[in-house]
């Protein structure tokens, strides 16, 4: 007789930089990969692990929300800590809740954020963090072309080919802002969901502007003809998944707040 499987919301922070992204491969070491890997230790074969969307390779995140389908009657909380144990020291899970049976982690998922550092200094330390420029940029040039990125557009210019043959370039950005620290430029952006590639390529091209070897007006013509952008891609030490989103209000009040923290440094 089969044991009856239940669903739990896991909260996750991972250091991406030994990954090859987000999505399980047989050739390669992933998140997804290691979750499953530590679940089935723990609950057998039938266990699966959903996130909430992919993540490049060697890109970061601070709260990243996947469910965990598992035959087991541990409480959550010892989910969380058995699991923890079996992870590598670079992934962890911060919080596992029981969740619905209908309950997944990407279909549920109304938003996300990205948050990505640029460092505006040489620096000994958190290299595996920061996109370290050797110019200055002028935050100010980047703040304003970050504006024209805000609603609905074809993003074809900011991901490669094969991924607009399976699905569409048409995403909602919902914020894009620029901050400033003393040793940092902070670039976060909320949207509907993102392509492959489509926020390192932005924070490119917004680095590119803020380095004076684009304009605002190049931004809006590869919003509306697509080009190749594939030199511009920041690399994706910088990158760290910020947050998702699961109902309005909580979008709403993140997307109300300019505040701004960095991640490490």
């Amino acid at each position: 007789m089969e044991r009856k499987t239940h669903r739990f919301k896991l909260l996750l922070e991972f250091d991406g930089r030994r990954y090859s992204g987000w999505q399980k491969q047989d050739d390669a070491r992933t998140i997804q990969g290691s979750l499953l890997a530590a679940a089935g230790e723990l609950y057998g074969n039938g266990v699966d692990v959903q996130g909430n969307g992919r993540t490049d390779g060697g890109v970061h995140a601070m709260q990243f929300v996947a469910h965990l389908e598992a035959a087991t009657a541990d409480a959550p909380q010892e989910i969380a800590r058995r699991m923890n144990v079996l992870l590598p020291h670079d992934i962890n899970i911060l919080e596992a809740q029981k969740a619905g049976p209908r309950f997944h982690a990407r279909h549920n998922c109304i938003g996300r954020s990205y948050l990505y550092q640029l460092a505006k200094r040489r620096t000994a330390f958190c290299k595996g963090y920061v996109w370290q420029l050797d110019e200055p940029l002028k935050v100010g040039v980047m703040r304003q072309a970050a504006e024209l990125l805000v609603g609905m557009h074809d993003f074809t210019s900011f991901t490669d080919r094969q991924v607009i043959k399976k699905k569409s370039p048409l995403v909602m950005i919902n914020k894009a802002q620029v901050a400033e620290t003393d040793d940092l430029v902070l670039v976060r952006i909320v949207g509907s969901h993102f392509l492959w590639k489509m926020v390192r390529r932005l924070v490119g091209v917004l680095a590119a502007i803020g380095r004076e070897q684009l304009t605002p007006a190049d931004l809006e013509r590869f919003l509306q003809e697509p080009v190749n952008l594939s030199l511009f891609t920041a690399p994706a030490q910088g990158l760290f998944f910020e947050r998702a989103f699961y109902n309005q209000e909580e979008l709403d009040s993140f997307l109300a707040s300019d505040a701004i923290r960095p991640c490490f440094f």
